[in-house]
């Protein structure tokens, strides 16, 4: 074979692989969908009213997982005289908060000769003593809570498995949502 002939046998041979790729690559497209990359949804912050014998009150708007403490500092509220107040206790949504100058409780609200429990943050003593509730049916609230997130309002208390309109009538005078513990 004469070198003119090999180098055109070559360059039929490396044109034709050429043209099948290109020709294998038409005609194997991808089928599937196209993936869209979406950025992290960012937490909604949260609102929380403050008032009460404070020099500035208002809707505060925080991180989700805020406590007392970052409200307190938002509100400048001196974190050190301020000793009967949960610090640590956290903050939710729409939870309104009134600062007493008289050291009186903000989870506890006395009416009449008894107080109300705040169904957000007792634990199974504290709602035990609530008529109608006994250990098993306070554990299924907090359950409840720990999994659905907190009551918003205290007729959610009957989204409790358990817990029906003659209990909640029983209890609905002594239970309250928002406040936070001392």
């Amino acid at each position: 074979m004469k070198s003119s002939n090999l180098v055109w046998f070559l360059f039929s041979l490396l044109a034709g692989f050429l043209l099948a790729g290109i020709l294998l690559l038409l005609n194997n497209r991808d089928t599937g969908t196209s993936v869209k990359i979406i950025p992290a949804p960012t937490a909604m912050p949260i609102k929380v009213f403050l008032s009460g014998d404070i020099e500035k009150p208002g809707v505060y708007e925080l991180p989700p997982s805020s406590r007392v403490e970052d409200l307190f500092v938002m509100a400048e509220i001196d974190t050190q005289i301020n000793h009967q107040y949960n610090l640590a206790s956290k903050l939710y949504d729409g939870q309104h908060i009134i600062i007493y100058s008289n050291n009186s409780k903000l989870n506890e609200i006395s009416i009449g000769n008894y107080t109300q429990i705040n169904i957000n943050e007792a634990d199974i003593n504290e709602l035990v003593e609530l008529p109608g509730i006994g250990e098993t049916r306070a554990r299924d609230i907090i359950l409840y809570r720990e999994s659905n997130g907190f009551f918003d309002k205290i007729e959610d208390i009957l989204n409790v498995p358990g817990i029906g309109q003659s209990t909640f009538n029983l209890i609905k005078d002594k239970i309250v949502t928002n406040s936070i513990r001392q």
